[in-house]
């Protein structure tokens, strides 16, 4: 299973959870009770035992857990970080690297038997977005179709797009589309990452951005031709920095950029491909607004 599949098996299993149980026990002890007088009735008294091992298992379902959300603000970026119980974070579109559907069945467009379109039109809007991301390695820099490593233990190939239904909101689809590519340098190997989300996916702008796959850092707003982009640094073994801007009518566009390549089995790059302003400006590049 490569990082991608991997992914997608996430969302999947995200929109399968069931809704926690009611808070109060009442319910649950008063059916143990019923149960109890019944079976007193019936067996005079053998069912008893079973009746106290009901209620210690109601009890132990309904043992409260934490409620409410926290904020966690790390270098001007806030993450939301919503408890199990939250209802609010149930209610509200799925972000990025977090994604729990806010559908409760695992509902599929037709034709496909997962989240995960492999032919048709929203495959080949990833495909495209592979190409666009092509055009935009910077001069002095190769992306070359790299071969698998020999003993490769999951990372498939360096060079990949992806088209993933995420839900249906008010009657229309919410989709992402990714692309990788390799950077090289003389023997160092990074790669870069282009995401979008169609409107409704991704909330917030500038810093207030829904953080790429969850990685929060540290954020700086560069403005771009009067548009609020944010540029986050952060400390992860996956990317190094990723730019988001979210257009008007709610798309929104994450670049990512990394010195090294997972299971390349490669040096890495003696720096990152762009400044933070050349990333800043390709997130707002409008042949990565897939329409």
């Amino acid at each position: 299973m490569n990082e991608q599949d991997f992914r997608t098996a996430l969302r999947d299993t995200m929109s399968v959870q069931v809704p926690p149980p009611p808070m109060s026990d009442a319910p649950v002890l008063e059916a143990a009770h019923r149960d109890r007088r019944r079976r007193r009735a019936m067996w005079s008294g053998a069912g008893s035992a079973a009746a106290v091992v009901a209620v210690a298992v109601g009890v132990a379902v309904l043992a409260p857990a934490m409620s409410g959300d926290e904020d966690a603000q790390v270098g001007g970026l806030v993450t939301r970080q919503p408890n199990a119980m939250s209802t609010e974070s149930a209610n509200q579109p799925s972000g990025p690297g977090n994604r729990p559907s806010a559908k409760s069945s695992p509902d599929v467009p037709p034709g496909q038997t997962d989240r995960t379109a492999r032919s048709g039109t929203q495959y080949e809007r990833g495909a495209a977005l592979a190409d666009k991301l092509a055009e935009v390695i910077p001069a002095g820099y190769g992306s070359p179709d790299l071969p698998t490593p020999a003993g490769d233990s999951g990372g498939g190939p360096f060079k990949y797009h992806q088209a993933n239904y995420e839900d249906t909101l008010n009657g229309r689809e919410l989709w992402d589309y990714e692309a990788y590519a390799p950077v090289t340098k003389g023997e160092g190997v990074g790669r870069l990452l282009v995401e979008v989300h169609t409107a409704g996916s991704v909330t917030g702008d500038g810093c207030g951005l829904q953080p790429l796959w969850g990685m929060a850092g540290s954020c700086t707003e560069v403005a771009v031709g009067g548009k609020r982009v944010a540029v986050v640094t952060v400390a992860n073994d996956r990317f190094d920095q990723w730019a988001g801007y979210r257009y008007d009518d709610g798309t929104v566009v994450f670049v990512a950029q990394a010195t090294t390549f997972a299971f390349a089995d490669k040096p890495a790059l003696d720096g990152l491909p762009f400044t933070a302003e050349q990333l800043a400006a390709l997130a707002t590049d409008p042949r990565f607004k897939v329409t």
